[in-house]
C-alpha cells in the first residue's frame, strides 16, 4: 500500500549565514516517505519521481498543486533498491538499482481502455555488479550508468531489438563509479570514482577515436562523491569525502590549476551549478545546502549555508586540510544520542533533518534536494 505524501508550501525563509549575500527561498517542501534514496523532477517540473528507499519508483503528477496525495503511479520492475533516477529532455525516465538492472520508462497515453500507463523498456546493461548512478545526455539520445564493477556503461536505443543497449563501456577505475555528469555538448562525460580519481572521457556520438580516452584526469585526494559541469561546460567541479570541493577551468587546458575550497564541517554528497557558472550548491551530511561563488579575482569561496541550520563561517574556505578533518571528526562525534535528537526535533528550524542525498539543478535559479528524512525540497536562489 502506497503511503500518502504531504505537500506543504514552505515558509519563504531567507535565512543564511551571509546576510548580505545570496540566500534561498524555499518554494516547495514535501514529505514523501520515511526515507527518500533518490529523486528527479521532469523537465518543467511537471512530474516528480522518487524512490522511497526500496525497489519501487513513485511518480507524482504536478506535485505543487497537491496537499495530501498518494503517488499517481507506482512503477515496479526492479527487485532491489533503486539507486538512481534521471529524466531525459524528451520525458523518458531511466532508473538503475542494486539488482544490476536498468530500465527506461515511457508514458503510453494511447490506451483508451486502461488509460495512461508507464511502459517499461529493457536495458541490456549486462552489469556484473550493482548499478550506482545514472545520467542522461543533454540531447536525450544516450545515458550513462556508473557501475560497482569500476566502469561506465554508455547506453543508446537500438531499434532493431526495440530496447536500450550498452553500446560501449568507458573507463576502467580501481574502485566503484559513484558520480557522473555530461558535458552540455553531449560529447564528454565526467566520472567520479572511489579510487580518488575524477576523469573526463571523450564519448562522441560517432564513437570515433579518441572515443573512450580520458581527456582530463585529476587525483582528488579522497574518493569522489559528486561531479558537475557548469552550464557553459567551461568549468568542472567535484566534491570529495575529505570535505573539499575542487574547481577546474577547462579553458586553460592541461596546464590549468585546480582551485580547492575546504569546508570546515562534514563532507558533501551532491553538487549542482545553479543559474550560471558562478554559483554552485553542495549538500551532504550537514543537512543544509551550502553556496559556493566565483569571486571577481577568479577564486571560489564559501558564501555559507542557505538554510536556517547551524551557521557556517565564510572563513571556512581558509581552513587547512588538517583543521577540516579535525572539525569534521568532532562534529561526527556530536551527532549521537541527544545531540542528533535535538537537531531532528525541528528546533534547528531546518528544512532537512537528516543527510541530504540528492541535489539537482531545475531551471532559472531553482534547485531541488532530497534526503534521508523523506523530504523533497525545491529552493530558489535569490539576491545573486
Amino acid at each position: 500500500m502506497c503511503a500518502a505524501a504531504t505537500f506543504a508550501p514552505a515558509p519563504r525563509s531567507r535565512e543564511g549565514t551571509n546576510r548580505n549575500g545570496p540566500t534561498a527561498d524555499v518554494v516547495l517542501s514535501m514529505h514523501i516517505a520515511e526515507v527518500v534514496s533518490c529523486h528527479a523532477f521532469s523537465p518543467g517540473l511537471a512530474r516528480l519521481a522518487v524512490c522511497p528507499n526500496n525497489e519501487e519508483i513513485h511518480i507524482y503528477d504536478k506535485p505543487e498543486s497537491a496537499r495530501e496525495s498518494a503517488p499517481s503511479y507506482v512503477l515496479s520492475g526492479h527487485t532491489q533498491r533503486v539507486t538512481g533516477l534521471a529524466w531525459s529532455c524528451h520525458g523518458r525516465l531511466a532508473s538503475v538499482a542494486e539488482d544490476r538492472t536498468s530500465f527506461v520508462w515511457e508514458l503510453d497515453e494511447e490506451d483508451l481502455v486502461a488509460g495512461p500507463r508507464w511502459r517499461m523498456v529493457n536495458v541490456e546493461l549486462k552489469a556484473p555488479r550493482a548499478a550506482l548512478s545514472i545520467a542522461w545526455s543533454p540531447d536525450g539520445a544516450r545515458f550513462a550508468v556508473g557501475l560497482a564493477s569500476k566502469e561506465v556503461a554508455v547506453c543508446q536505443y537500438e531499434a532493431a531489438v526495440s530496447c536500450w543497449i550498452c553500446a560501449r563501456r568507458v573507463g576502467r577505475a580501481k574502485a566503484s563509479v559513484g558520480a557522473l555528469s555530461w558535458h552540455p555538448t553531449s560529447q564528454f562525460l565526467a566520472v567520479g570514482t572511489m579510487d580518488r580519481r575524477c576523469s573526463v572521457y571523450d564519448v562522441n556520438d560517432e564513437m570515433k577515436p579518441p572515443y573512450g580516452e580520458a581527456q582530463v584526469t585529476e587525483n582528488a585526494g579522497a574518493w569522489v562523491n559528486a561531479v558537475s559541469f557548469s552550464p557553459s561546460g567551461a568549468l568542472l567541479a567535484y566534491a570529495c569525502q575529505d570535505s573539499s570541493v575542487h574547481f577546474r577551468d577547462l579553458r586553460q587546458g592541461l596546464e590549468g590549476k585546480v582551485n580547492t575550497v575546504r569546508w570546515r564541517r562534514l563532507p558533501f554528497l551532491r553538487i549542482a551549478f545553479v543559474s550560471d557558472d558562478r554559483h554552485l550548491v553542495a549538500c551532504g551530511f550537514d543537512y543544509v545546502p551550502v553556496l559556493f561563488r566565483l569571486q571577481d579575482a577568479g577564486s571560489w569561496e564559501v558564501i555559507g549555508s542557505l538554510d536556517a541550520g547551524p551557521a557556517a563561517s565564510v572563513s571556512g574556505a581558509a581552513f587547512s586540510k588538517r583543521d577540516s578533518f579535525q572539525a569534521s571528526r568532532d562534529h561526527f562525534k556530536g551527532l549521537t544520542g541527544t545531540s542528533r535528537d535535538a537537531n531532528s526535533n525541528g528546533k534547528g528550524n531546518r528544512c532537512h533533518t537528516n543527510t541530504i542525498t540528492g541535489c539537482a539543478y531545475l531551471d532559472g535559479a531553482r534547485f531541488s534536494t532530497s534526503g534521508l528524512d523523506g523530504r523533497v525540497v525545491v529552493w530558489e536562489l535569490v539576491g545573486q
